[in-house]
């Protein structure tokens, strides 16, 4: 935010009396300790000398520059000196030991709000509320330790220019940074800013959203200020009293030295501290840019650098677009759907597509997680490392929060030895995730492993408004993965050695790479296709022809029999290095017939094995798990077997032993379905055995090729067409 020429002229009163009184402080420290090394000639005490009087006592003098050509100007300046700041006695600024930077700070901070000095009078009226939103929690605690300087500052200044001013009351929402327990926070605020309004005073409350506001602030609050971070012109205009005794300084060069101002918001208050330690106002410039350069967190990589599902990348550069449309100011960003939910196993590249994200957005990623918060303490603490992350992001924005380990926010209603702590971490999560839903330029991404664990209110659309499962890359992925990590990829044979990584996660195939290339290393050899054979072998080689056969008929089981109940075809099958997957969209709405064909669908790989293959084997245990769940479900979630409307807890799944009542009740009806999958895989065996003999060959079938096969053989099959009626 610029400064208007009113708020440039009272800011620069303002941080020469700063200066002034910072001199007169140390002045006095020095007189104490009886140190007279450095100390000026005693001068009047400030109080008793008009502001004017003071400026032109300590900022006085021609630069130097004025009487140097431009060749010597340009080599001083090449020199990190600054002839501009300097006078034409070469004297340079009086050095401070402790400036009052934050304090300097936050005044241009507030008065870049206040654009006329009827916008400041305003503000400073009797009875007059402002709102002044700080999200960050570490800028309301310079805030609040700045205060008392900043108003007298404030004050003097408005005395010596004729601007009207009521001393402001200032309650700040958490500015004791040792406060620990939120409801008190909340509490003490909200009688802070009754008291201050009672006073009749003008009040400026600092807050870190404006829903901090007490009701009683909100219905007299005049305005509500987001106040906006450190800028370049803001740092030129606090060196001018810091490092100048000309007033002047060499404003080109140090803009042209200075960061941009979205790497000066991020920076903490204690490296811009360090920087204004520098000894010329181009050396300060030169220590803040090398500063931001190393706490930038931009990510290199990009989304053209990982491989990602057609449906996952396409939805990102929908977000990417309307970010940039936003940027530029063509859409506003209560259109943008801002908020990504990743879920899948370990190891898929869920927090590598965050940081892909912000690469390609080239914005900066801040990531926390439910053990980053944790460790921090118990849950005040924990609350606290959340919100510092969540205000940190909004500061920064536009930027990207990666929230991971969402599925250790479990579901509030459990009831557990530890419930009373979830519900609050659950609950404070839930209110920061609204407010970054307002939060303009802000992308949340959270990411899971077991997405079933996660309290549901945190995965409603508005706090995460898109939902996509990061499984395993399919063949072309690990392609894309290979040759983007070999040197020479057409030496190797990439189709041949994805067929046979087919279901390994991300993170394997890089390991696999990283294997081969320390052979090849071991060997003091390039790098080639036996180095990777190798590798890939430490993965799949304990894989008998039995074994693969015997995963292609449970999958292609479960693919048939499916499609004979339903018609449905999967998006993915495959056999993976564990064994196999079929990937498939579940029913929302379920009836008993729908359930139990679920049911005779999960137990036909089983069924596939015993039928064709003389007997199952121990591939079927997840299976069993689903199958188990769905029955459950049926009788004692949904109601659906004609019998009892009571529901019974999922929790009590695990004491359904076989003979008790209730586990008997679910055996007999998984029992009924495995013999009904039994038949539908004698039905349809050569349709199965076909396509277990493709999934062999090619390892893995999208949905394309599936439907494609089932084109090609149906003719070609005793198996009838699609239908539930089979019983």
């Amino acid at each position: 935010m610029a400064l208007t020429s009113f708020a440039r002229t009272f800011s620069r009163a303002v941080l020469k009396d700063l200066v002034e009184r910072g001199l007169v402080i140390e002045d006095a420290v020095r007189a104490r300790l009886g140190d007279t090394r450095s100390a000026p000639e005693p001068e009047p005490v400030p109080d008793t000398v008009p502001l004017c009087a003071k400026l032109d006592a300590s900022y006085r003098g021609e630069p130097e520059a004025s009487a140097m050509s431009d060749e010597e100007i340009a080599a001083r300046i090449a020199s990190g000196a600054d002839p501009f700041a300097t006078d034409l006695h070469g004297r340079p600024h009086r050095r401070m030991s402790s400036p009052l930077i934050r304090e300097m700070s936050m005044a241009l901070r507030l008065l870049a709000l206040t654009p006329t000095q009827d916008a400041f009078e305003h503000v400073c009226t009797a009875g007059v509320v402002t709102t002044l939103v700080i999200p960050q929690r570490r800028d309301r605690e310079l805030g609040w330790r700045a205060l008392k300087e900043m108003l007298h500052a404030f004050r003097k200044a408005s005395a010596s220019g004729g601007i009207a001013m009521s001393w402001p009351e200032t309650p700040v929402y958490g500015g004791d940074a040792t406060e620990r327990n939120q409801a008190r926070k909340q509490s003490e605020f909200a009688e802070a800013v009754e008291t201050a309004i009672s006073k009749g005073a003008p009040v400026w409350a600092l807050v870190s959203h404006a829903d901090d506001m007490p009701d009683i602030g909100r219905m007299v609050s005049g305005a509500t200020w987001h106040v906006p971070p450190l800028t370049r012109e803001m740092i030129v205009e606090i060196l001018r009293v810091t490092h100048s005794i000309t007033g002047d300084l060499a404003e080109d060069a140090v803009l042209d030295r200075l960061p941009a101002d979205a790497a000066l918001a991020g920076l903490h208050p204690a490296l811009v501290d360090h920087a204004m330690t520098a000894d010329t106002t181009l050396r300060v410039a030169e220590r803040l840019a090398g500063l931001a350069a190393r706490a930038d967190v931009r990510p290199d990589l990009t989304l053209d650098d990982i491989a990602l599902p057609a449906r996952v990348r396409s939805s990102l550069d929908r977000l990417l677009a309307d970010l940039r449309a936003w940027q530029s100011g063509s859409l506003d960003w209560s259109e943008v759907s801002g908020s990504m939910f990743l879920s899948g196993p370990p190891g898929n590249g869920k927090t590598l597509l965050a940081s892909a994200l912000a690469g390609s957005a080239r914005v900066p990623l801040i990531t926390t997680s439910y053990a980053d918060c944790q460790r921090h303490g118990h849950q005040g603490d924990f609350l606290r490392a959340l919100s510092d992350k969540v205000a940190e992001t909004m500061s920064r924005a536009p930027a990207v929060l990666l929230i991971d380990e969402l599925d250790s926010f479990l579901v509030r209603s459990n009831v557990t030895q530890n419930s009373s702590y979830n519900i609050g971490v659950v609950n404070g999560l839930l209110e920061h995730l609204s407010r970054l839903n307002d939060a303009p330029g802000v992308i949340v991404i959270g990411a899971a492993n077991n997405r079933h664990l996660i309290d549901p209110a945190i995965l409603r659309p508005g706090r995460f408004d898109m939902h996509c499962e990061i499984g395993p890359p399919d063949q072309a992925g690990i392609i894309r993965i290979l040759s983007g990590s070999l040197d020479h990829p057409d030496r190797f044979d990439l189709a041949a050695h994805a067929r046979q990584l087919s279901g390994c996660s991300g993170a394997t195939v890089a390991a696999i790479i990283r294997d081969a290339k320390a052979r090849a290393r071991q060997d003091s050899r390039p790098l080639d296709d036996r180095h990777l054979v190798a590798a890939i072998a430490e993965v799949t080689s304990d894989r008998s022809d039995e074994d693969l056969w015997r995963i292609a008929i449970h999958e292609a089981g479960h693919v048939v029999v499916n499609w004979r109940l339903t018609g449905a075809l999967p998006t993915r099958v495959r056999i993976t290095p564990e064994g196999g997957e079929v990937h498939d969209t579940p029913r929302s709405i379920e009836t008993a017939a729908s359930a139990r064909i679920r049911i005779a669908a999960l137990l036909a790989g089983r069924a596939a094995e015993r039928v064709l293959l003389k007997g199952p084997s121990s591939g079927a245990a997840d299976d069993l798990a689903q199958a188990t769940r769905v029955a459950f479900d049926l009788r004692h979630s949904w109601g659906l077997d004609g019998g009892s409307l009571l529901a019974v807890p999922p929790s009590l799944i695990g004491s359904m032993l076989p003979g008790t009542e209730l586990g008997d009740a679910l055996d007999r009806i998984l029992r009924e379905e495995a013999d009904f999958a039994d038949s539908v895989v004698r039905e349809t065996s050569n349709l199965i055995e076909a396509l277990a003999k493709r999934l062999v060959r090619m390892r893995e079938m999208e949905r394309d090729e599936i439907e494609a096969f089932f084109r090609d053989h149906f003719d070609h099959t005793r198996a009838g067409s699609p239908s539930s009626d089979l019983r």
